[in-house]
């Protein structure tokens, strides 16, 4: 078989998957530093608001990757993002229409959020048919960074915009910029040179798509992805949710520390949450030479432990200790969800690795919902976060069981060796 030739053009394609990853960031967070504007504007309780508006995105977020998983390895990557792109920019360029009212707000959050699943899942395909073996890791490291920072971006943007315009559909408007972006280069990417290899002809593509996903499904690895994926999931949602308040909170409550420091940290967490998605697939790639099973299971046994610190007094109350435990949770955040699809693009064929990812991400980030919920019930009941700081350090504790089951199945094994030569066209 010949070797296959990697243009130089699929660095043009990353860095549209990264403007687009940043634009769905953006689309994602834009409402919640103005929550309470929004509410005062819709005649509706903060709480409703919040709820409708955010968990609404998230919903549609995991249907969309679900879809879009599927569409990318039927009707290919591009098109599939540039309609993604289309709806996440069109939801929030409705806003100045559709925004006077919750309802309206609502159909705008659930358009935006359908349009950036395809966003989030897309890498995995992406390092599939354009990148060499040893470079999907990095890339998909380095897109799960870009997601924090598009997260970023929008709590910094957000406000100074609404400052200057005095109008929530005039600040959605002026945001939609981000994702319109992603779409106008996703569609020089349609106009460019085609992948070096099509879906159908990558190796262990000889079989239907549908007979490799059947097969798939069989096999208990594909369970134990989606479970890996629910528990961080669930432990990243809890974690932002729920500490910002526990390290504020005076005693008994939380650790006494204040708003202002509280935020300092927490946008500590951030910032090594993006460093550790940046330099995850590096590692993968160098450290543990594609063994995505040990990265993953280090990175839980880390997060458990750092968390079960946080309930102790001895790591709250002391200001040297606390930032290196939240700095660790925050670092092996993102390692997970980058080293899970870097797994699936690695070892899976590639006409099935849309669907994978889609389902995996789509199913898993469910846990997101599930944590906050119950670490919300868990403190109404108790009046302590006490509670649900143990259940995110047990569900980490599950996590890196799961984890342990990421082994790359003999059937669906790239022959594509790791260290493989690149060739460069």
């Amino acid at each position: 078989m010949s070797e296959i030739i990697y243009p130089k053009f699929r660095w043009f394609v990353f860095f549209a998957l990264i403007v687009a990853t940043i634009g769905q960031g953006v689309s994602l967070i834009w409402p919640a530093p103005l929550m309470e504007e929004l509410a005062n504007s819709l005649h509706a309780p903060l709480g409703v608001t919040t709820g409708a508006l955010m968990v609404s995105f998230s919903i549609f977020v995991s249907i969309g990757a679900v879809v879009g998983g599927i569409c990318c390895d039927k009707f290919g990557i591009t098109p599939t993002l540039i309609v993604s792109s289309i709806l996440v920019a069109g939801g929030m360029a409705l806003t100045p229409v559709l925004g006077h009212s919750l309802n309206g707000m609502l159909l705008t959050r659930c358009i935006a959020g359908l349009g950036a699943g395809p966003v989030t899942i897309s890498v995995g395909s992406i390092a599939a048919v354009w990148f060499p073996f040893q470079q999907r890791g990095p890339i998909t490291g380095i897109q799960g960074m870009c997601v924090a920072l598009g997260i970023a971006l929008g709590f910094a943007f957000a406000p100074m915009t609404f400052m200057s315009t005095n109008s929530i559909g005039a600040t959605a408007l002026r945001l939609a910029i981000a994702p319109l972006a992603g779409l106008i280069l996703f569609v020089l990417v349609a106009l460019g040179p085609k992948p070096p290899v099509a879906l159908e002809a990558l190796p262990n593509a000889a079989a239907a798509p549908s007979h490799d996903f059947a097969k798939l499904t069989k096999l208990p690895v594909f369970y134990f992805g989606i479970l890996a994926i629910f528990c961080m999931s669930w432990a990243f949602n809890a974690v932002n949710d729920l500490t910002p308040v526990y390290l504020s909170a005076q005693p008994p409550l939380g650790a006494g520390h204040g708003i202002m420091t509280a935020g300092r940290f927490m946008g500590m967490v951030q910032v090594s949450m993006m460093v550790g998605s940046a330099v995850s697939g590096f590692l993968l790639s160098k450290l543990f030479k594609g063994n995505v099973r040990v990265a993953c299971m280090l990175a839980f046994v880390i997060m458990a432990v750092s968390v079960f610190g946080l309930k102790t007094g001895a790591v709250t109350s002391n200001l040297s200790a606390l930032p290196v435990f939240l700095f660790l949770v925050g670092f092996f955040e993102g390692w997970i969800i980058p080293n899970c699809i870097a797994f699936v693009s690695m070892n899976f064929p590639g006409h099935i690795v849309g669907k994978t990812v889609g389902i995996w991400m789509g199913l898993g980030m469910v846990g997101g919902t599930v944590g906050v919920v119950l670490g919300a019930g868990l403190l109404h009941h108790t009046g302590l976060y006490q509670a649900s700081l143990t259940t995110v350090g047990l569900v980490c504790v599950a996590g890196l069981i799961f984890s342990s089951f990421l082994k790359a199945p003999a059937s669906f094994r790239s022959p594509e060796p790791a260290l493989k030569p690149l060739q460069e066209g």
